[in-house]
């Protein structure tokens, strides 16, 4: 089974997976994390986390956010998984990279992290804040390039923060250079749904795009059921 859920911040919004352990899930069983996991956060915590994470036992994939610490991400091996490439974390946690598809169980899902932080001016580079954080056109030329491969289409758009056009008119906050980057989606991609955390809210926009935080849902079928 997959299942996907919003920001969780390493330990601070880890309490809502716990409902996870009913499920008494296998390591085929998947938690995809919509950015800001941060286990990778700080290498004084990182024993301790990657112990919290690996007490659900199943499969951990995250997205980047903006709450990540790009240098260590960056540092980790790059390895293939469901025919995307991502940063090997633990033995079963991954961090996709921007752009990648993922296939999963036939299930088809663009990749992008990233976001830009609203609270920059209280944090520190190279310790608390990366420029990385930013989506760039390098992450877009490859979301596009590996697009090419499926004819531009895909199941599930999974990003962190949302475009633009949604960012101003529905969620009525101000948009940036990442919520730009990831305009070209509804030109030219066709997909089923959309789901993106970031904003600390769950809430249908509409029939295609879902904001995830604190709600976990499960893919069957390729629809969406929250648990």
């Amino acid at each position: 089974m997959i299942y996907i859920t919003g920001d969780t911040h390493g330990n601070i919004d880890f309490g809502k997976l716990e409902k996870l352990r009913e499920k008494k899930l296998t390591y085929k069983d998947i938690l995809i994390i919509l950015g800001d996991c941060g286990i990778c956060w700080s290498s004084t915590d990182l024993t301790k986390k990657l112990e919290l994470y690996r007490s659900l036992h199943c499969t951990i994939i995250f997205l980047d956010g903006n709450h990540e610490n790009f240098d260590m991400l960056e540092s980790l091996p790059i390895v293939e998984c469901y025919g995307a490439l991502m940063h090997k974390v633990d033995q079963h946690i991954y961090h996709v990279i921007r752009g990648e598809i993922m296939e999963i169980n036939k299930i088809k899902f663009l990749c992008i992290g990233g976001a830009h932080s609203i609270d920059i001016m209280w944090r520190v580079p190279g310790i608390s804040w990366w420029p990385r954080e930013n989506i760039d056109i390098r992450d877009i030329n490859n979301a596009k390039k590996n697009l090419r491969k499926f004819n531009n289409e895909v199941d599930f758009v999974l990003t962190h923060c949302v475009d633009s056009p949604t960012v101003t008119k529905i969620l009525k906050f101000e948009s940036d250079s990442s919520t730009d980057q990831l305009k070209f989606i509804d030109k030219i991609v066709k997909y089923k749904y959309w789901l993106f955390g970031h904003y600390h809210f769950d809430f249908w926009l509409n029939k295609k795009k879902l904001c995830m935080y604190q709600e976990i849902c499960k893919i069957k079928n390729g629809k969406i059921i929250k648990i």
